[in-house]
């Protein structure tokens, strides 16, 4: 079709009198024109050799599809014909569908699918990018955030994957497949399908992870023309015939009797694939991760070391979770740790303790991650797991020439910079944060955040200077109040840091802001700036102990007391920071602290269970496990004293009768029970440690757990140098003696003569 020569399908305007036949047709057009703009769909009629047709006017629009070309011919109109009456006259007639072209445009997909893809990787707002290519593309998902967002980067979660578009007759199938992320809540695989089901609707049927769409162009076409008031035409034998990508936008032409697309290796094996997973992605699908594992590990059966089977099945033991090793070695059979997987081969070494390996896993997937934020994402991952902090900051560099505008990342540098005493570096991060920030109450989050980095590293001057900028934004903010309080407090002019915060406090109670910072903030400036120790203890009481700064708070609160001479409050604040510290890192110090206290006050029993509480958190500490030995140590000691007859005078006289032993004092079982639960943590983490063994030992013994110190004892043994075992061995043939006899006495001869066989074995 050549010449347009109609008008819109509403126009129904009466011919200009004494106006040639064409020249009214072109007028129509004239007039039509501006009535299109503010009309759905523009038609025009079409005059060709092959004879009359219709056609677009001008693009038009579906969801986030736009049709830019779109010709219908009609074969039952024939020369000649009269189109005085425009496309009114010819819309009741059944045409057939010659050509559609569809352009998708990466940027209005993006703009019509986060809204649909909210809480899919996270709870927050959820952020798209497209790389469009021939056939096919590169999306990716992962949380929006703002340039003052305090949300650290392990929680940061990205999804990656490929769709790719194959054909079959004249439907459209489009494939998912190398889904893959970092921090991600649920399976990689079974997140891009579904984030695919969220895209295509019910425009689509799923199999697995194939979405076929059936004969897409005549079901655009039907959806099209009838709005316009147009018969649908026939849309047999139209199939996608040509494919293309230009300034990020997809271009798909539809033909009629054409030669379909050409497919090329890649997207043919991914269709491959994809129909081999079909029931295990189905089950995937549906949440059945233990079913599609079963049927992974049949596929594998009938593909052997198939790379996108053995994937699958190890995303689901990292999942899982004590699957490490496993999903390691089906990788590693397969080949599959060649392929990009974002920081699935990290994590599954870090869960082994392979830290060197983890490292060289997760540069090896960051460097070949089409996927930019993945990739970002997994350069930090790295970073995250080096003691090297060169290297740390290497990476970080990298992840952020990757994925520039992901804030965090920069938060995460300017971190690190300021640690390595890098202050230029780190203040030209904090300048690119408030740049990219948008809106003054974005930008006055990021100035507050960053005075909160400089004011916890110690810089104080530049830290009020930035709560004073942010300040000028919200003059009554009560945090960067108390944090310029803080910052002034630091440089020396407490008694103002002091006024500011308790003024900040004040306005934070007035519009119900949580204050516990702010009270410890300010408690520390009373007792190490102002000397006033008694108000600080005021203001630490006051914190609850469900606070975050539950912790430093009883720790300082035990720390003013010892100094105010108040023993038993001390010691009481520091039991009730040890309760609270359940495997928190920040902890160790003030449980150390702690231990110290009642160790030089020669309460031992106390400094142990602190020690053994900084123990459980910190088993690999060497100055705690130092100090738990000493305090072992003068525990062993002071038994032993106990234990030793006290001297008498020489004298002729007859030899006095041995005074009679004082009972033992009662065990109080509840501390006991505790005492044991921290002794065996610490007995796991150094079993070489004979001052702990004998302890457990003893309490054992004391409440007549005989089994429990059997296997003690039994464990003990095996490891013990000889002159340790022989320090044992008469306990260990005690406590089998003792079980056999409660053995016999209770009638289980059975179990006695176990007992007996094992203590003869033992005598030998």
């Amino acid at each position: 079709m050549n010449r347009p020569v109609g008008n819109h399908p509403a126009l129904d305007a009466a011919p200009k009198k004494g106006a040639r036949e064409g020249a009214h047709v072109e007028d129509d057009l004239h007039v039509d024109r501006e009535s299109r703009e503010n009309e759905g769909l523009a038609l025009r009629l079409a005059i060709g050799r092959d004879g009359l047709g219709i056609e677009l006017g001008r693009p038009a629009s579906v969801a986030c599809l736009d049709v830019t070309e779109l010709v219908v011919r009609m074969p039952q109109v024939r020369f000649p014909f009269n189109v005085s009456g425009g496309i009114a006259k010819f819309r009741n007639k059944r045409g057939e569908l010659e050509r559609v072209t569809i352009e998708l445009d990466t940027r209005k997909l993006v703009r019509w699918a986060e809204p649909r893809l909210r809480g899919l990787v996270t709870a927050g707002r959820a952020a798209v990018r497209v790389d469009a290519r021939r056939l096919g593309a590169t999306m990716t998902v992962f949380e929006s955030t703002t340039a003052g967002s305090a949300k650290p980067t392990t929680d940061l979660a990205a999804l990656a994957f490929e769709v790719t578009v194959t054909t079959h007759g004249d439907d459209v199938v489009a494939i998912v497949h190398r889904a893959r992320g970092a921090n991600l809540p649920d399976v990689a695989t079974a997140l891009a399908i579904r984030a695919a089901a969220a895209l295509f609707g019910n425009t689509a049927r799923r199999e697995g992870s194939r979405f076929i769409i059936r004969h897409p162009a005549i079901t655009l076409v039907r959806h099209l023309l009838p709005e316009a008031g147009v018969r649908a035409p026939s849309g047999a034998n139209v199939r996608l015939s040509g494919s293309g990508q230009a300034d990020g936008a997809l271009v798909f032409a539809f033909v009629r009797d054409a030669v379909p697309v050409e497919i090329d290796a890649a997207a043919i094996l991914a269709s491959e694939t994809a129909q081999l997973l079909r029931q295990g992605d189905d089950a995937r699908f549906s949440g059945d991760l233990e079913r599609a594992r079963a049927l992974d590990l049949a596929c594998l059966e009938r593909a052997p070391r198939h790379p996108d089977v053995a994937y699958r099945i190890a995303e689901i033991d990292a999942i899982a979770k004590n699957r490490a090793e496993a999903a390691l070695a089906t990788l590693r059979e397969a080949g599959g740790e060649r392929a990009p997987m974002g920081t699935l081969a990290g994590a599954l070494h870090l869960e082994t303790g392979d830290v060197t390996s983890a490292i060289a896993a997760l540069l090896h997937a960051a460097e070949r991650e089409p996927a930019n934020i993945v990739s970002a994402l997994t350069y930090a991952a790295a970073a995250r797991a080096t003691r090297n902090p060169l290297d740390g900051l290497a990476w970080l560099d990298a992840a952020i020439a990757r994925a520039p505008r992901i804030a965090e990342l920069r938060w995460e540098r300017a971190r690190r910079r300021l640690s390595a005493g890098r202050l230029a570096d780190a203040r030209a991060d904090l300048q690119e944060l408030e740049a990219l920030a948008e809106g003054s109450r974005e930008r006055e989050d990021v100035l507050r955040r960053g005075a909160d980095l400089y004011r916890e590293k110690g810089l104080g001057d530049a830290a009020a200077d930035l709560y004073e900028r942010a300040l000028l934004y919200r003059p009554n903010d009560p945090s960067s109040l108390a944090g310029l309080g803080s910052a002034l407090a630091r440089e020396g002019r407490a008694a103002r840091g002091a006024a500011l915060l308790a003024h900040a406090i004040q306005t934070a109670n007035a519009c119900g802001q949580p204050t516990t910072w702010m009270d410890l903030e300010l408690a520390r400036i009373l007792s190490d700036r102002l000397q006033d120790r008694p108000a600080a203890i005021a203001r630490l009481r006051a914190i609850p102990d469900s606070a975050p700064e539950a912790i430093a708070a009883r720790g300082l609160e035990g720390r003013l007391r010892a100094v105010l001479g108040d023993f038993a409050g001390a010691s009481l604040a520091f039991a009730r920071m040890r309760e609270q510290c359940d495997r928190n890192p920040s902890a160790v110090p003030w449980l150390v602290e702690a231990a110290t206290y009642e160790f030089e006050r020669g309460e031992l029993l106390a400094a142990q269970q602190h020690a053994g509480a900084a123990l459980a958190v910190a088993p690999h500490d060497e100055s705690v496990l130092a100090l738990y030995k000493d305090i072992g140590t003068r525990i062993a000691e002071s038994v032993r004293i106990r234990d030793v007859p006290a001297p008498h005078a020489e004298s002729k006289a007859e030899p006095a009768a041995p005074a009679p032993s004082a009972p033992e004092e009662p065990i109080d079982e509840g501390a006991a029970e505790e005492r044991i639960e921290s002794l065996t943590r610490a007995v796991q983490a150094d079993p070489s440690n004979d001052a702990i063994v004998d302890e457990l030992v003893r309490i054992l013994s004391r409440l007549g757990r005989g089994m429990e110190l059997l296997a003690l004892l039994s464990a003990r043994l095996e490891d013990a140098p000889p002159e340790r075992r022989r320090e044992l061995l008469p306990k260990h043939r005690e406590v089998l003696a003792q079980l056999e006899g409660q053995a016999r006495s209770a009638g289980r001869d059975g179990e006695a003569d176990l007992f007996k066989m094992a203590l003869e074995a033992s005598n030998e």
